[in-house]
């Protein structure tokens, strides 16, 4: 397989793999309804088999609220922006409080998914939000099943910490 083959079918496997995680859980079907394309190729995309065009792409992005960037990267590697270096800053210094601002909160976590800050910002958030909104954060930061009790929350993520410090 020629270099510029293994690029494309690279690319083709990381969105395939990210589609399915933003699919987990959802009707396969009504989605493609819903972005006005068979099912037949939706599911193509999500195997790894095809890429969407660039206006299928945006359509792609649009429905699932993510930059195009993010969608055709592995979702580990999120890549660093002056945002991100500026959130991260900020988190670390203490000085970072997104409870009350959801939108914002959506956009940390998705910058931060999966790590440790991230449990920290669902931390501020416990109690701060509703419980339908809580779970939406949870799935946006890449968890599941956190309790909606910051104490807990905390526990659980400076547990490892703690133990590997002492170590």
């Amino acid at each position: 397989m020629s270099k510029n083959n293994q690029d494309q079918q690279e690319l083709r496997d990381v969105l395939g793999a990210n589609l399915r995680r933003l699919t987990k859980g959802l009707n396969v079907t009504q989605l493609a309804r819903d972005l006005d394309i068979h099912r037949t190729q939706f599911n193509r995309y999500l195997h790894g088999e095809s890429y969407p065009g660039p206006a299928l792409l945006a359509r792609i992005c649009g429905h699932f609220k993510v930059d195009a960037n993010i969608l055709i990267r592995p979702i580990d590697e999120t890549p660093e922006t002056p945002e991100r270096m500026a959130l991260r800053h900020a988190i670390n210094e203490g000085r970072f409080d997104c409870a009350g601002d959801l939108p914002l909160t959506l956009t940390t976590l998705r910058a931060f998914r999966s790590t440790e800050t991230a449990r920290f910002i669902l931390a501020q958030c416990a109690g701060a939000v509703n419980g339908c909104e809580f779970d939406l954060l949870v799935e946006e930061a890449g968890f599941s099943d956190l309790p909606q009790n910051p104490v807990l929350i905390l526990e659980a993520t400076l547990k490892p910490i703690l133990h590997e410090a002492i170590q």
